[in-house]
């Protein structure tokens, strides 16, 4: 099947463009013999793909804990897979939790990253063992006191996410006065941080943010310093790109900016990141077929089996994506959509051959992070199923 991937003349971005050509066809390959009697869209996750992501991570960032976060994809096998290849993990809400506790791993290696948390989750985390919890507000250093006041805390701080697909900045992160508010709250009630952390976006493809989220962090710890508390912890965050294009920097590319900042950090202060997307994302590849053809005025639809409420959010918000498939040939402009019957569900104009026709497969590869775990069943229609390969 043909992979239209626009050519480039550098020697470096031709080889990143055939291993980027190489990755597709395999991850299609892979799905091919899950194609025939197909029933229901379905997710179909590489084992051999998730081990070989989570051990390229640790060998681009040695000094870098990885701790996967478990929203991206909290499939027990995936999270199991990720235990063996020696990852630890970030957790945000009690249901997460619950699947630590079922992982059997050590509590005190699973940090709760999520700055606003409910009075409950708090419990419910303390009662499980979680040692370490983020804040970027003053509200929530009181809430935290008030439940376990024997935490240890490190504080979200605000950094640039230009050149991040996806920015999160602005709904979390405190900015340098919001960040002294904390800090003062922190010493008002007697909880000492000891850890800074940031996050410069998700899929971001610009390396600069870390490096400006380190040397940020740097300038922070001189203020827990001030206070008396001792630095242990630089949470470096998530953001670690799947590579859609040849211009997209790779982990070894990102791993080695990161290193040459992190010989700036004491080696008494523990390094963490929160990989999600780069650990899961090329591990899956989503079957999904189409169901209906129509034309409106001048404009061809297709629409799938599945959409935005079945896992592809991202797609109907511009997400970068990959869509292949089975028929060969001249390609046209087709809008795609999802089944259900809100107007929501749409997923943009995309390129696919002419010929196509109802009761096709189509192969979506990368899509093993962010898409069941966003998914439900709105209108009747099946989440996609995931299944474990290789």
């Amino acid at each position: 099947m043909g992979l239209a991937i626009a050519p480039s003349n550098s020697s470096a971005n031709q080889i990143e463009r055939i291993k980027l050509q190489d990755s597709i066809r395999d991850q299609v390959a892979a799905c091919s013999a899950h194609t025939s009697g197909y029933v229901d869209p379905m997710l179909l996750m590489s084992e051999a793909r998730l081990r070989d992501n989570a051990r390229r991570f640790i060998a681009s960032m040695p000094r870098v804990r990885p701790h996967f976060a478990v929203k991206a994809n909290p499939h027990p096998d995936v999270l199991r897979i990720f235990k063996e290849e020696g990852t630890c993990f970030e957790i945000a809400s009690i249901a997460e939790i619950d699947a630590m506790k079922l992982l059997n791993v050590s509590m005190d290696t699973v940090f709760y990253s999520n700055p606003i948390k409910s009075p409950a989750s708090v419990k419910h985390a303390a009662a499980a063992g979680i040692i370490w919890y983020v804040v970027d507000t003053p509200e929530e250093v009181e809430k935290i006191a008030s439940i376990k006041p024997d935490a240890k805390l490190y504080l979200r701080i605000d950094v640039s996410n230009e050149g991040s697909v996806w920015p999160l900045s602005g709904k979390f992160g405190a900015s340098p006065k919001g960040a002294a508010a904390v800090v003062e709250k922190a010493a008002e009630l007697n909880m000492p941080i000891n850890g800074i952390t940031f996050h410069v976006g998700s899929q971001c493809i610009n390396i600069n943010n870390w490096v400006d989220g380190i040397r940020a962090a740097k300038q922070a710890f001189e203020s827990l310093e001030a206070h008396g508390w001792t630095p242990e912890l630089l949470n470096i965050g998530g953001g670690y790109p799947v590579q859609f294009s040849e211009t997209d920097p790779s982990i070894e590319e990102i791993g080695e900016i990161i290193n040459q900042e992190l010989d700036t950090i004491p080696l008494s202060i523990q390094v963490m990141g929160e990989p999600g997307r780069f650990l899961a994302g090329s591990g899956g590849c989503l079957l999904t077929q189409i169901i209906g053809m129509a034309t409106r005025d001048q404009k061809r639809w297709l629409f799938l089996d599945t959409g935005f409420y079945g896992g592809l959010m991202e797609v109907a918000e511009k997400f970068p994506s990959t869509i292949v498939s089975q028929r060969t040939g001249a390609v046209a402009t087709w809008a795609l959509a999802g089944p259900t019957c809100d107007s929501i569900d749409v997923l943009g104009d995309h390129e696919l051959p002419s010929n196509i026709e109802v009761d096709d497969v189509i192969f979506m590869p990368n899509m093993g992070a962010y898409c069941t775990t966003c998914a439900c069943d709105f209108n009747g229609f099946p989440v996609p199923n995931i299944v474990m390969v290789d």
